[in-house]
Parts: structure tokens; sequence; C-alpha cells
């Protein structure tokens, strides 16, 4: 569904050379780095900014890279519409254990840590 994007912006904007050059190298190469730029991308997301494309720009064909940014740029816009997130409060910072409380809360949950070299 991605290439028949590229195909309907193709004869939106070239309705002649784009059906000559079918079959050729390049113009299979045009529809393969299309797709694999947007495949990622859901396509109503392309959809979307292929319009805004065409309208923001009638004379000038977009390419996978405009198409790209037109989406980057809804979910931009689309995330700034979102209700803002109230900053919480930040505990104080806790007192570090001293290495002899850790050793007493260690040992009172019964663990024995064995030392290098054998030595317990």
């Amino acid at each position: 569904m991605v290439a028949v994007e590229l195909e309907v912006l193709a004869k939106k904007y070239d309705r002649f050379g784009w059906d000559r050059d079918r079959g050729s190298a390049a113009h299979d190469r045009a529809i393969t780095d299309f797709m694999d730029a947007l495949q990622d991308f859901p396509l109503d997301e392309i959809k979307a900014a292929c319009r805004e494309a065409v309208l923001d720009r009638p004379s000038k064909m977009p390419n996978e890279g405009h198409i790209v940014s037109y989406i980057l740029k809804a979910r931009g816009a689309k995330l700034a519409r979102l209700p803002k997130i109230p900053k919480q409060e930040c505990k104080p910072d806790r007192e570090r254990a001293t290495p002899e409380q850790a050793a007493a809360i260690v040992a009172k949950a019964g663990f024995i840590a064995k030392k290098f070299g054998g030595r317990s």
C-alpha cells in the first residue's frame, strides 16, 4: 500500500513520465526507496503526510524524506496537544548506609559473602 501512495503522488505531479518509466530500474528503485523509508509508519500517517505535502508544495514532487518529515511534524503537533503531566516533587535522597551498617543488614538477612582467596 505504501507503493500505491507513491504511485498516486507521482501521477498527481507527472501524469505522463511516470508511466513511461514503468518497469525500468530507476522506476523500481524509486518505489523501493519510498517503501523502505516509510515501511515502519502506519498507512494513515503516510496518507495524511502525502496530502499535507501536496497542499503545502503543490508544484514540487515530495520524496520519501519529505513525507517522513511531515509525519514527524504531525506527531510533534499531536504530542504538543496532549495535557502536560505535572512535575512531582522528588523525595530527598536517603542517607547511604555505612559499610558497617550494610554488613549488619546483610548478616541479618542470613547472607554470607565469600571473599576472594577462599576466606569467608
